[in-house]
């Protein structure tokens, strides 16, 4: 493993259970030389990704800068938001754009109807888990075979406690399924009372991340779910084609999805 692998490794050590770390601590969890424990911190330190104080260690403000940058250049991101907010304000469901990064499913922006409480237990950024949820699930679905056979290798007790599968053949199947449809819908996988549908989203036919509409169970058989997973296919799908060719600016048939109605 190289030195620059090793030394932001030690940024997945801060997490909101662990905020702060001592140089011991880190020492040790890697099991480091004191001198190369002290020279990665160091480094880290002065590139502003840590914050030292009396010797204890946090996430330092470069993350902030980074944050904003990813928020105002991503090309998935930027193409997303204009569809989010139209199909926020459509069907007045929370929508969520997703991504995968080293195995951890992380929210990258969320778009909540004006007045309404969230429906979301997952704040940007926050790992969500692998195999529970729509947002997870249609997004590993459409991940390369070889990366579906590692993850499989990985955590196959993780796959069979989500009853995604009890052999790697039988979670292949499940995957199949969930391709073959292009959409995931889930109920109460993540949080009780509150369902999920969502398709994932590609950058020049590479899976980028997904698409989410979440939403009360208890309004499931109010709305018109064929119409609601309808919508979040083709909104996912706007995304995927203006991130490919990277437009800024999007026209996605506005008057046509003013004609489609959520309620039977």
């Amino acid at each position: 493993m190289s030195s620059i692998k090793k030394v932001l490794q030690i940024l997945d050590l801060f997490t909101a259970d662990k905020p702060i770390w001592t140089a011991e601590e880190v020492i040790q969890f890697f099991g480091l030389s004191q001198p190369t424990g002290y020279r990665y911190l160091r480094e880290l330190t002065h590139a502003g990704l840590l914050v030292s104080d009396n010797g204890q260690y946090s996430i330092g403000p470069k993350i902030i800068k980074l944050d904003c940058h990813i928020r105002q250049t991503d090309p998935v991101i930027s193409a997303g938001i204009p569809v989010m907010k139209h199909l926020c304000s459509l069907t007045q469901c929370e929508v969520l754009l997703s991504n995968i990064y080293n195995d951890e499913v992380l929210i990258a922006h969320i778009e909540t109807p004006e007045g309404h409480p969230s429906n979301v237990i997952y704040e940007r950024g926050q790992p969500h888990p692998l195999f529970y949820g729509s947002t997870s699930k249609a997004m590993i679905a459409f991940l390369p075979r070889a990366h579906i056979a590692r993850l499989y290798e990985s955590y196959a007790d993780d796959i069979r406690e989500a009853d995604m599968g009890n052999t790697f053949e039988e979670f292949k199947s499940n995957l199949a399924a969930i391709r073959k449809q292009g959409y995931y819908l889930s109920h109460g996988e993540l949080d009780d009372g509150v369902t999920g549908i969502a398709a994932p989203v590609f950058k020049n036919n590479t899976l980028k991340g997904s698409l989410s509409l979440v939403y009360k169970t208890s309004m499931h058989e109010i709305y018109n779910a064929e119409k609601l997973i309808e919508l979040t296919i083709r909104a996912a799908q706007d995304i995927s084609e203006f991130c490919s060719t990277e437009e800024q600016t999007m026209n996605f048939k506005l008057q046509e999805l003013e004609r489609s109605g959520i309620h039977d």
